[in-house]
């Protein structure tokens, strides 16, 4: 059986494309193709509704807005328990100091639906900022925000803190800011279609990511392996890797949890009440 997963091009990732180069799969009988989207987790999710691919590694905020709001997909298990902590970024030139500095100005968001634009509402709600349509720049990725920032059309973007760090020490983006998720930052969802076609199937393939997972966490080499593959520093790396978490195998998703991603995806406007959590559930 072929099948497709997508996620974006970062480190959270590469435990499955380990896993992939090492056939670790093929005792499944599956033939597993990694898809790169690097638009995020709103073009994640779009990709599952459209049956593109049938597994992914989206945000657990935008998986859980995407299925609360009709995608037929479901979440079979986190895949990273660590939170994800998101840079706040501005243009190297501004005079922005802190995330104080920069009410009433626009957010770069890769689309909506996205964790960039999710986390930029938690931010603004906890600053007490009040967002309109104008707040918003549709930039596409991380590159359309390299662009941005710097040309004038944004002046603030949220993205991994460690994946810009290269962004940052080259003088693109200035940080002033970062937010945490009070979550586990990524989850596998499924299609509905494969959940139903081969029961059981979606759960032996993300232990396999997670046996990847742990094992590459248990390389003394790792550091120097992600920053490679990733374009980071060996320290950046390093730090990254003492920070992450991936979720260990046969693991499942807290209720509890879900309900608090829901909690806050109704604070902010984007999922509507009432969601029974058991509905994003395999």
């Amino acid at each position: 059986m072929r099948l497709r997963i997508g996620g974006v091009p970062e480190h959270f990732n590469l435990p499955w494309l380990l896993a992939i180069e090492e056939r670790a799969f093929d005792v499944l009988d599956v033939e597993l193709e990694w898809i790169d989207l690097p638009g995020g987790t709103g073009s994640i999710m779009s990709a599952l509704q459209d049956r593109y691919i049938d597994l992914a590694t989206p945000l657990t905020e935008g998986a859980v807005t995407s299925i609360a709001g009709g995608n037929r997909s479901r979440l079979v298990r986190t895949w990273v328990d660590s939170p994800l902590l998101w840079g706040v970024h501005v243009a190297a030139t501004s005079t922005a100091e802190t995330v104080d500095d920069l009410v009433e100005q626009r957010f770069a968001i890769s689309r909506f639906g996205s964790g960039s634009e999710l986390m930029s509402l938690v931010m603004a709600q906890d600053h007490g900022w009040t967002l309109t349509d104008d707040s918003w720049v549709v930039v596409g990725d991380l590159d359309g925000a390299l662009a941005a920032l710097p040309a004038g059309a944004a002046e603030i973007f949220l993205w991994s803190k460690s994946m810009t760090q290269p962004y940052v020490d080259s003088g693109v983006f200035k940080r002033v800011g970062v937010v945490s998720t009070p979550w586990p930052s990524f989850a596998v969802a499924v299609t509905e279609t494969l959940l139903a076609a081969v029961p059981g199937l979606a759960e032996q393939i993300i232990d396999i990511g997670a046996a990847s997972a742990a094992r590459l966490a248990a390389r003394d080499d790792a550091a120097i392996l992600v920053a490679d593959r990733y374009g980071l520093q060996p320290l950046d790396a390093s730090a990254w890797l003492e920070q992450v978490r991936w979720t260990p195998q046969d693991s499942p998703i807290d209720p509890s949890m879900l309900d608090s991603v829901v909690e806050q995806m109704v604070d902010i406007g984007r999922v509507e009440p009432p969601v029974d959590v058991s509905t994003l559930l395999a």
